[in-house]
């Protein structure tokens, strides 16, 4: 029975200490793998040395678990390392990265610093001190990230800019300008100045301030060989405009030295500036068109009106120095001036034919005061109506001054005869 017991007894020590000597010989064999990666297994190790002292203490069940704890710190350590490391080579891949695009990585080769140290600094797990890989990894890849995506925002900007240059090029390449290099540098140099303004941003990290930079460019030179386009229409249309009005006989010398102008200024770049100028020229143009049409057919149609009232016997000296003055105004191609004489004329005409309608008005109602008064015994009427007649004759035949003064006698005779006593009490 005792022997039985003991027989027992020595078969499950016999169990322990060999599944012990297999834990531990597992865990070293496992141990020896490990140790050629750059993983720090050293709380393994430690723990693997304990299992060996509770074994050497015959202590086999607490090797046994020592052995297994060290089996799975060593794989849990390795995982971990695997982790990080796997993070560690894409933050630095990003860093080289993004050096070879001249991007700046300081901030991520900080990170990437910290990280090292945040493994070194350990962490408790399960009773052990082991490296921190967890919170390193977590570090790295956070950077990583932002690194990605800074990097996208980048390389954005870097094509925004490469396409700003492209579309400074063109434009610098317009057909047309008589010297191009000359165009070239005028029409570039601030679309230049704004690119190495985007590049310099870039080169700070403000990605979205060089690509908004960048895109301006480009929609600038756009919009200016639209307009280099526009001006150079404008331009020659302006030039058919002064040669149709010279054929009018309208003196245009100020709008084709200004017309010069422009097309030097288009020349040298400065395409704003001379589609703003043609602009001008064409409203200028417009005016003195308007003006000199104005002019010339108002001076026509007053000669025409004046010489009719000559024959009705009206002389203006006030008239003829305006006309005189419009006619000098035209062919000193002063049209805006001349239409100012003209009017002064048209004034004169004017006050003329007010006075001729007024001075009709008043003989009239003076013929009507006489014709009331028939009848009435008025011994001097007879002379009162050959007064009025002659008025009218003169008014017919232009002799204002005098039938104006034979009006007034026939006024005042008709108007004592109003005035004088009826004998009637």
């Amino acid at each position: 029975m005792d022997n039985g017991r003991g027989t027992s007894v020595g078969f499950l020590k016999s169990s322990k200490v060999r599944n012990a000597e297999e834990a531990i010989g597992q865990s070293e064999g496992l141990l020896t793998v490990l140790r050629l990666t750059q993983a720090d297994i050293k709380p393994a190790e430690d723990a693997l040395q304990i299992a060996k002292r509770f074994f050497d203490s015959n202590q086999f069940a607490k090797a046994f678990h020592a052995a297994k704890k060290a089996e799975s710190l060593a794989i849990t350590l390795d995982e971990r390392f695997g982790g990080y490391q796997k993070a560690a080579k894409a933050l630095q891949s990003r860093i080289d990265s993004m050096r070879r695009l001249g991007l700046r990585t300081e901030e991520l080769e900080t990170l990437l610093s910290r990280a090292e140290k945040k493994v070194l600094s350990g962490i408790w797990d399960t009773g052990a001190f082991v490296p921190n890989y967890l919170e390193a990894r977590v570090l790295v890849e956070r950077a990583e990230a932002e690194g990605r995506a800074f990097q996208e925002r980048a390389e954005q900007a870097s094509n925004a800019i490469f396409l700003a240059e492209l579309a400074i090029e063109s434009l610098g390449e317009m057909k047309g300008p008589a010297n191009p290099e000359m165009f070239a540098d005028g029409a570039a140099s601030e679309l230049g100045e704004s690119l190495h303004e985007a590049t310099r941003q870039l080169a700070l990290g403000d990605t979205e301030g060089a690509t908004k930079v960048a895109k301006d460019i480009e929609a600038n030179a756009t919009r200016l060989k639209d307009l280099y386009l526009d001006s150079t229409r404008s331009l020659d249309a302006t030039e058919a405009q002064i040669t149709y009005l010279r054929g009018e006989g309208v003196l245009t010398n100020g709008a084709e030295a200004d017309l010069k102008s422009a097309r030097g200024m288009l020349d040298k770049g400065l395409i704003e500036g001379s589609n703003a100028a043609a602009i001008r020229i064409q409203g200028e143009l417009e005016v003195i068109g308007n003006a000199y049409r104005k002019a010339t057919t108002g001076i026509a149609d007053a000669e025409i009106l004046y010489g009719r009232l000559q024959r009705e016997g009206f002389h203006s000296y006030e008239a003829e120095v305006a006309l005189r003055d419009a006619k000098r105004s035209v062919r000193e191609g002063n049209y805006a001036r001349a239409v100012e004489f003209l009017e002064r004329a048209l004034h004169a005409f004017a006050r003329r034919t007010n006075a001729r309608e007024a001075l009709a008005r008043a003989i009239e109602e003076a013929r009507k005061r006489a014709q009331f008064l028939r009848g009435s015994g008025l011994s001097f009427l007879p002379d009162i109506q050959e007064v009025l007649t002659r008025a009218e004759r003169e008014f017919q035949n232009g002799n204002f001054v005098g039938s104006s003064e034979d009006l007034r006698i026939a006024t005042v005779l008709l108007d004592q005869f109003m005035r004088a006593p009826t004998g009637k009490k």
